[in-house]
């Protein structure tokens, strides 16, 4: 059952239906909006492409609507669209790196402002760690979910969220 809370604070139950475990349309569309701002957010922070976000987003839950739903409460199936947005990353990472190197891209102008120099440092790391570092700190995701999320053991996560930090406070020393 899916259950969103509106800013009134009043619950909307969004429970499956139909014999293969599929969502009606109230409940994915329910779902969708519980849930897409916070996934494209962290596709666009992931991928370092916001442009192909919205791309990734769309194909992440087009993986989400073809699987079985069957038994899934809310968390498994937001853990499922971020699993899927998470693998779609990751192919398009590999396959760029194929592909050989890409072709320089203009630095942005300098701007004094933390966030720029976050955002610079971010990209300078692989997707699984700003995957790790973004699920745990914007996210606020526990060890265990990130692991679901991810694929992955909850002790693997706290090592690979552990080196993450510490490949990022490197690049933010430089």
């Amino acid at each position: 059952m899916v259950e969103q809370r509106t800013a009134t604070g009043e619950s909307l139950a969004c429970g499956l239906s139909g014999t293969a475990g599929e969502l009606d349309s109230a409940a994915f569309e329910a779902f969708y909006n519980a849930t897409a701002a916070a996934l494209c957010a962290y596709i666009r922070r992931i991928s370092g492409n916001p442009a192909a976000a919205e791309d990734i987003l769309q194909e992440a839950f087009y993986r989400f609507l073809r699987g079985s739903h069957r038994g899934m409460d809310e968390a498994q199936m937001r853990s499922y669209v971020y699993r899927a947005a998470t693998t779609i990353v990751y192919d398009q990472y590999r396959r760029s790196r194929l592909a050989g190197p890409a072709a320089p891209t203009s630095a942005p102008a300098p701007d004094p402002s933390a966030r720029i120099d976050m955002e610079r440092a971010l990209a300078e790391l692989v997707p699984r760690d700003r995957a790790l570092l973004w699920l745990a700190y914007v996210e606020g995701a526990s060890h265990a979910e990130i692991g679901v999320a991810l694929g992955m053991g909850r002790l693997s996560v706290r090592v690979l969220l552990f080196r993450a930090r510490g490949k990022l406070a490197r690049i933010l020393r430089r």
